[in-house]
């Protein structure tokens, strides 16, 4: 049986992010991928429109004389309505879709400590929505309070780099922000706690175990992040080469016909797009999993000291 609550060294911190995804991982992506699909179908219909006016601009316009910069800006301003709204419902899909990614594996856990084993998808999306506004309002809390004094903060250790001590508090700077805002995430959706009181509690918990959580999250980064560049460099490469073999295979013909939008090539583009979205939301959750793993670890000696003082309380009443 997978136990949330118990304390954990840094292996049993990865070896336990492991074992929930050999546990659960069939029902957490199979969730993960119904509740996204609709989403990523949206955006596949938006991103492949807005490619495809990009490649009927550049057609249109041709490539003689530097027309193509002057066209390119009479094109978009004639379809500026068409452009903005395109642009607008694929940030508000982009922001939901990324509000559910981040809270998904948070909840999921949320669910487990609560008992249930097998959730189906109108629970989790049942759970979403409760939390839906506190997720906004944490979101933009978090971005007009926090993010600013966490950016002056690294923006410090990056001039300070250049004297050389910048580099070490840099390498441990990174990964304690990262750890203690999802333990606050974590504080303020899983106990429920308030704003503030979810970021002091976020705060005392960083510290608990200060070097065992860093150590943890400085891991998982690095291996998510080789795993995650690895697979964007073989896109990147595979685009790249197909991009050039259709320019080559069109160079024959002059004029506009030259860079004539080919559905394939447009379908492919989105394709890359949404993959490497999807790919980066997959490897996202397993890190957002494995600080799951450090919060119940952590929590649970605060768990431990309820319980003794339940028991004590039992034991007064006698």
């Amino acid at each position: 049986m997978f136990e949330l609550y118990k304390k954990r060294q840094l292996g049993d911190n990865l070896g336990d992010t492991f074992t929930f995804f050999k546990d659960f991982g069939k029902n957490f992506f199979k969730i993960f991928f119904i509740v996204n699909g609709a989403f990523l179908l949206l955006l596949a219909i938006i991103i492949y429109t807005l490619i495809k006016v990009n490649f009927d601009a550049i057609k249109n316009s041709g490539l003689e004389n530097n027309q193509l910069k002057s066209d390119l800006i009479g094109y978009f301003d004639n379809n500026e309505g068409l452009t903005l709204t395109l642009v607008l419902i694929c940030v508000v899909l982009f922001l939901i879709f990324s509000l559910f990614n981040y809270a998904y594996p948070v909840l999921y856990l949320k669910m487990l400590e609560n008992g249930k084993k097998d959730f189906d998808l109108n629970a989790v999306l049942s759970s979403f929505f409760k939390v839906f506004f506190k997720l906004v309002k944490f979101s933009i809390g978090a971005l007009v309070i926090v993010f600013p004094v966490l950016l002056i903060a690294l923006i410090i250790m990056f001039f300070l780099c250049f004297i050389i001590i910048g580099i070490p508090l840099i390498l441990v700077a990174i990964p304690t922000f990262f750890t203690f805002f999802n333990l606050w995430f974590y504080s303020y959706l899983t106990d429920g706690k308030r704003f503030f009181e979810s970021l002091q509690h976020a705060y005392y918990l960083t510290k608990e175990d200060f070097w065992n959580t860093i150590g943890t999250t400085f891991i998982m980064m690095i291996i998510m992040q080789f795993i995650q560049a690895a697979i964007t460099m073989f896109f990147y490469f595979v685009g790249i080469f197909i991009s050039i073999a259709y320019f080559i295979g069109n160079s024959d013909s002059n004029g506009p016909k030259s860079l004539e939008p080919s559905p394939l090539l447009i379908g492919f583009i989105t394709v890359i797009v949404l993959s490497l979205i999807i790919l980066g939301n997959i490897f996202n959750n397993v890190i957002v999993i494995n600080q799951g793993m450090i919060y119940y670890s952590l929590e649970s000696g605060n768990r431990q000291e309820s319980k003794s003082i339940d028991l004590i309380g039992d034991h007064t009443n006698e």
